[in-house]
């Protein structure tokens, strides 16, 4: 087996949905060594918002086909995130590029 580090400042890379960065890693380090990190179950509905300014983010609505839909939740679950984040992450990268 081979163990390369990860540079956040250099690399691109996902963790449970969000940009691994610096500041990402000594958060889950602090929590590591604290065991404040809960489960994914224990989160409480809604969450904090992507917009930044402590408002209500916009909301989408999107209809697919069940075949697309079924890849949708492959590609998220391969990539263990939630269908909601996958498709955040997705929409987030296309935009940028």
């Amino acid at each position: 087996m081979t163990i390369r580090r990860f540079d956040p400042n250099n690399e691109e890379g996902y963790i449970d949905g969000q940009r691994a960065t610096t500041a990402l890693f000594e958060q889950m380090e602090r929590e590591a060594m604290t065991g404040a990190r809960r489960p994914r179950s224990w989160l409480p509905p809604g969450g904090k918002s992507l917009s930044g300014d402590g408002k209500h983010s916009p909301r989408f609505q999107v209809v697919l086909g069940e075949a697309t839909a079924e890849k949708v939740r492959q590609a998220a679950q391969r990539d263990n995130m939630s269908v909601s984040k996958w498709l955040r992450r997705t929409v987030e990268e296309k935009i940028a590029a």
